[in-house]
């Protein structure tokens, strides 16, 4: 289940060259991630990437969207280091 991906810290494995274009994909959340995730077919992250990219429409909303976008952008740019991370191993 893709929470356990999560709380595993378990990213897509991809190779090390599309592991470094993954990272810098997900500066747009979650658009690394599901691209990695559909190389690895690992389709635990292919959810973890959606609702990344789901939690854009965040940003829409008054007040706390900014933070809750912030938060995202966080969390998806620490998943493509992941991503990376485990591409060198």
């Amino acid at each position: 289940m893709f929470i356990d991906a999560i709380k595993e810290q378990r990213p897509p494995r991809v190779s090390e060259d599309i592991g470094l274009k993954m990272f810098l994909l997900n500066i747009i959340p979650g658009l690394g991630t599901l691209l990695a995730a559909n190389h690895a077919e690992d389709s635990d992250n292919k959810v973890v990437g959606i609702m990344q990219m789901c939690m854009m429409a965040l940003i829409l909303v008054p007040l706390i969207g900014g933070l809750l976008f912030l938060i995202n952008w966080i969390c998806a740019m620490y998943w493509g280091w992941l991503i990376f991370q485990t591409s060198k191993e």
